[in-house]
């Protein structure tokens, strides 16, 4: 029974660290937003790329894999089924056969030496490949077990980057970016017009 206890309060916890990353991410979005009318004047480039992140953790002595939507999004994997909690192999069974050992011998590491992790794999959910990073790191308990594995995961898309010096040009080119990398063609020319009528 303690154990089970002990188990609910880190969750908890857990869950705790990520509502304030989020409301971190808040902020920091926010803040960028803002500096594009801050250097009008200054004629400079701004780099503002934030991506969406998805959100993991993995009971390993379990292995109950939990995820969000976004998770769940770039994996193939359903929410609901995620919420019950997965296997991690049918985790590993999205990722990209030529990339499974690879994630597969880091997240063995990352549990084994307690360091945190980086990998990049991919996913082809619905026909659509995507290219995952997933950062995270083993928990212990206070015996030294391995715990609980968190993280996060990025899909890593094309930087974006804003011209200050004309927020609505900026704000299109971005947009159109992201069209361009999507395929959304019907997107890609409103936003060319959009742009070619900004410019005269």
């Amino acid at each position: 029974m303690q154990q089970a206890e002990r188990a609910k309060v880190l969750a908890s916890e857990i869950a705790g660290l990520l509502i304030d990353v989020r409301v971190n991410l808040g902020v920091s979005r926010g803040l960028l937003n803002d500096i594009p009318a801050n250097l009008a004047s200054k004629r400079e480039t701004v780099r503002l790329v934030i991506p969406e992140m998805g959100f993991f953790t993995w009971f390993v002595s379990g292995n109950l894999f939990h995820g969000d939507g976004l998770f769940g999004a770039l994996h193939g994997l359903d929410l609901e089924n995620l919420s019950s909690g997965v296997g991690v192999e049918d985790v590993l069974s999205r990722v990209a056969t030529k990339d499974r050992p690879q994630v597969a011998g880091g997240l063995r590491f990352a549990i084994s030496s307690g360091q945190r992790c980086t990998l990049s794999y991919t996913t082809n959910p619905d026909n659509t490949h995507r290219d995952i990073l997933l950062i995270g790191c083993c928990l212990r308990n206070e015996e030294g077990m391995p715990s609980f594995f968190s993280g996060i995961v990025i899909e890593k898309t094309a930087a974006v980057f804003l011209d200050g010096s004309d927020p609505f040009k900026a704000y299109c080119d971005a947009a159109l970016s992201l069209a361009k990398e999507r395929g959304n063609l019907l997107a890609t020319r409103y936003l060319k017009s959009a742009l070619n009528s900004a410019a005269t």
